[in-house]
């Protein structure tokens, strides 16, 4: 895991020593000029003289980001000049920690790494950080807030060892300062410790110099430059602080915490991502690169003609880490288009080209091949895509090439597009582009837990019911995008089923089926495909039934039951198999494609 570090001060440099000695990589952001206290225990000291070691961990001042990863991934503590932390565009953190300390947020928002942490006063949990960690001594330091913030700044600096603020040296005057003495040095009260503008910077107790800024910095009247710990043990400057330390450990414990709530909101919500302007998955990863400032290849069929892997509207994408995502068919067409999208993305200049694939593929069609990068200039277009998929309202989306190297990308209102075409006189393709058809599964049992995974591999958006408890969780069909459990009458009623969905019914019993199938099919609107399982004995009796209720024939008639297509299936898995055949083949002939391939009409 790698995690930046936005300030390398002592506390930023205790929760460093946490994140490393927990084995996490760690690169740190800092001033030009450091305004770090305790220098002796802060890997802001890289930054004067190029390293630094801290309890024995090595600290690296780094060129650049690049130079920083290879830094934090031989085993050492990364330093940049970036007080900005504008090297997170390019490093793409798993984690994110702001100690800077300034009482306030200095621009960190929860969009800039999967897992942000604030520190200290200044952050809200859940509004501008995913946590934030206490700063404030006392019996809450340490403490991990994940809703709400830390204790307010009260400007008092915590009791050591009987002294709370008499312990801080501040600056006299406006200038620069000048240090008269060494960290680690015995003073007295009154002793000269350093000079600001020519004024003395005095000791206010006995002790021990435990910091003091680097000599050259300018400061301003009472600004923090010096520090006397009255314990009078000179081994303590050479560790860091009980406070660093506990922040540390609060910092460790958010970051593990949330990356397990990441990685199972991931498991739950993982969805194949299929290279298609309709699928939500894809068109997220893409904004996702780009939101992070990363360029993306992307290789795209406009057109294509005869027998194809896959069609126009096939996409597939080459982010910044290599990952290829979607697909265009396999074969040499798909090593081309990736070939040609790691280019792209590299900075290779746009392409236009119909590719034969009778030259390397025996299916002997032909394909219109677009690759393209896309960059910062795209994400608005994307963002409405994407805005238009959540709230499943169709788009129509336009691709302009008249100018080969220079192609753009647009999202206007849904147009009367059945496919996507490619106009070549004046070089645009478009595409309509929707939400995936929602599945509704009533019943959750073998046959159903097996459909959910097909389905959504297949591009449906699975919402299944059950009226047993033990049956219908998150947590046993992880692949669902929602579990509802209740009664079968009341479930099938209040359903939220649109006029592009389908629904399958694989209750546990005949009068439930019979009891969802009359509610869906008494509805105004009615869904694209009905599905019940069941022998043909069964669907007989059932379709009397049914029609006795007052559903008129032909909805009954519509029906597939028994459901799925022929193909000899017995087990769980083949039934699934089966109806999710019958689901695809039936999508493909709304959309007017005719039968699948290998099919004989």
């Amino acid at each position: 895991m790698l995690v930046v570090i936005r300030g390398a001060g002592d506390i930023a440099s205790g929760i460093a020593l946490r994140l490393f000695r927990a084995g996490m990589q760690v690169v740190m952001c800092d001033l030009t000029v450091p305004t770090s206290i305790r220098r002796t225990v802060c890997f802001s000291e890289a930054i004067r003289l190029g390293e630094t070691s801290v309890e024995g961990v090595r600290g690296v001042l780094c060129a650049d980001a690049a130079a920083a990863r290879m830094a934090a991934a031989a085993g050492n503590v990364a330093v940049l000049v970036d007080p900005e932390a504008a090297c997170v565009r390019d490093l793409a953190p798993d984690a994110l920690v702001d100690a800077i300390l300034a009482k306030r947020n200095l621009g960190t928002t929860r969009d800039l790494a999967p897992i942000v942490i604030g520190v200290g006063p200044g952050f809200t949990a859940r509004e501008d950080c995913d946590a934030a960690v206490e700063t404030m001594r006392g019996h809450y330091l340490g403490r991990v807030y994940y809703e709400g913030s830390p204790i307010p700044n009260t400007a008092v600096p915590g009791l050591i060892g009987g002294y709370a603020g008499e312990r801080v040296m501040r600056a006299p005057t406006d200038g620069v300062f000048v240090p008269c003495v060494e960290i680690g040095a015995q003073v007295a009260a009154g002793d000269v410790c350093a000079t600001v503008g020519g004024e003395p910077m005095r000791a206010t107790i006995d002790g021990v110099v435990r910091g003091l800024l680097q000599a050259g910095v300018p400061v301003h009247k009472g600004m923090k430059c010096g520090d006397v710990d009255p314990r009078c043990h000179p081994e303590y400057i050479e560790n860091a602080s009980d406070k660093a330390l506990a922040v540390g450990g609060g910092v460790l414990e958010a970051i593990l915490a949330l990356s397990g709530e990441k990685d199972e909101r991931a498991e739950k919500n993982a969805r194949p991502v299929n290279g298609s302007l309709s699928d939500e998955g894809f068109v997220s990863a893409l904004v996702a690169e780009l939101e992070a400032g990363r360029r993306v290849g992307l290789a795209s069929l406009l057109a294509t003609s005869g027998s194809m892997p896959r069609h126009e509207g096939a996409r597939l994408a080459v982010l910044a880490d290599g990952e290829l995502i979607g697909t265009v068919g396999g074969g040499a067409i798909e090593q081309l288009a990736s070939e040609r999208a790691r280019a792209a993305q590299g900075g290779g200049a746009p392409s236009l080209e119909w590719y034969h694939t009778g030259d390397a593929m025996t299916c002997g069609g032909d394909a219109l091949l677009a690759v393209r990068a896309l960059t910062a200039d795209d994400l608005p277009a994307l963002l409405a895509v994407r805005d238009a998929l959540l709230r499943d309202e169709p788009v129509c989306v336009s691709e302009r090439w008249a100018d080969a190297a220079a192609p753009t990308i647009e999202v206007g209102p849904a147009a009367r597009l059945s496919a996507p075409t490619w106009d070549d006189a004046r070089a645009t393709y478009r595409e309509p582009v929707a939400a995936p058809s929602r599945l509704h599964v009533f019943g959750a049992g073998h046959v159903g837990a097996a459909l959910v995974g097909m389905s959504v591999a297949a591009g449906f958006e699975a919402h299944v019911y059950d009226d047993r408890p033990e049956l219908a969780t998150s947590e046993r069909l992880p692949q669902a995008a929602t579990v509802t459990c209740g009664a079968f009458n009341e479930l099938a009623a209040s359903a939220a089923i649109g006029p592009r969905d389908s629904v399958v019914v694989l209750t546990h019993g005949h009068a439930y089926d019979e009891t969802v199938l009359l509610a869906v099919l008494s509805r105004d609107v009615q869904p694209a495909y009905v599905g019940c399982i069941g022998s043909a004995r069964k669907a007989a009796l059932a379709r009397e039934h049914l029609v006795a209720a007052g559903v008129p024939a032909e909805r009954v008639d519509a029906v597939a039951m028994p459901i799925g297509l022929a193909i000899g299936a017995v087990t769980p898995a083949e039934i699934a198999l089966a109806i999710v055949a019958q689901l695809v083949r039936r999508r493909a002939e709304r959309r007017g494609e005719g039968p699948g391939k290998g099919e004989r009409a």
